[in-house]
């Protein structure tokens, strides 16, 4: 036998009888190294996770919504509103300086089963619109439109007066003074909001209103549950004369059930389109 061949054969007999343990080791290397993979995975996809799912997105001070003291002033406005539009007993609401028209209460016993707020749309520098959801105690419905203010320290308060909307809907409140409408096309916007507001309040189909809509928009009435009481000037809500406006117009609605008058300011979007005056959109209430 040679040295070759005898080395060879002494190598077989070495590493058969090498431990149990040695000869497991490598594997019990590859193993801990994929665990520490999946760590550094797992790790890794904590960190970069979007930071709306942590709680820190969900406080108070990263929330995106008006919080809960200007969602609870909204329910208990509302519910003060409809059982009686009068500025005496709506004072506590609103902020200093808001104007409230007068309203005259419902002449039946009734009032509001039940309210939530249904929408929030931030409208300026801690201004915010919140749609109020009230379950009359009639079985009826009503969705008010309520321009809140939220200041730094806390403190909320109702800008003035709401406005009875549809459905839940982007509603806002312009930090500008309506003003008298500018350009030669101030007398045609104005027949169009005289129009408008009587068939928005009267109209059963958001088809009955198409005369009046823009081509391409659509306006969801209120279904003839109100009647209009009267309805005012349309006022500007900035200095253009362009074809896009943004309208203030004041209006009060009545209760045929009850007998209650409500005063309430709408915001308007008119635009021209090939020389005729169209409304785009009817948002919330402004102060």
């Amino acid at each position: 036998m040679s040295f070759r061949s005898f080395s060879r054969e002494a190598g077989k007999e070495v590493e058969s009888r090498r431990p149990l343990g040695a000869a497991l080791r490598p594997v019990g290397r590859v193993a801990l190294w994929a665990v520490l993979a999946i760590l550094l995975i797992r790790g890794g996809a904590a960190i970069l996770e979007s930071p709306e799912r942590s709680p820190a997105a969900l406080s108070p001070a990263g929330t995106a919504g008006p919080g809960q003291a200007a969602e609870a002033l909204a329910v208990g406005y509302a519910r003060a509103y409809l059982e009686s539009p009068d500025p005496s007993d709506l004072r506590a609401y609103l902020a200093d300086g808001a104007h409230l028209g007068a309203g005259h209460r419902p002449a039946a016993a009734g009032g509001v089963a039940q309210a939530e707020v249904v929408k929030s749309t931030k409208v300026g520098a801690s201004r915010w619109v919140l749609t109020v959801s009230c379950d009359l105690r009639d079985a009826r419905t009503l969705d008010l439109a309520v321009p809140i203010v939220r200041q730094e320290a806390g403190e909320v308060a109702a800008l003035g007066a709401p406005s009875i909307v549809a459905v839940p809907a982007p509603a806002g409140a312009d930090p500008e003074r309506p003003r008298p409408i500018a350009g030669a096309g101030a007398g045609a916007i104005g027949e169009l909001v005289a129009k408008f507001i009587p068939a928005y309040v009267s109209a059963g189909r958001a088809s009955d209103l198409a005369y009046l809509v823009a081509p391409g928009s659509t306006v969801v009435p209120l279904g003839g549950g109100l009647e209009v009481a009267s309805v005012g000037h349309a006022s500007q809500l900035d200095g253009s004369e362009g074809p896009d406006r943004d309208l203030a117009v004041a209006a009060r609605l009545r209760d045929p059930e009850t007998g209650a008058v409500y005063p309430l300011t709408y915001r308007l979007r008119a635009v021209q389109r090939a020389g005729r005056w169209y409304v785009a959109g009817i948002e919330g209430a402004v102060a």
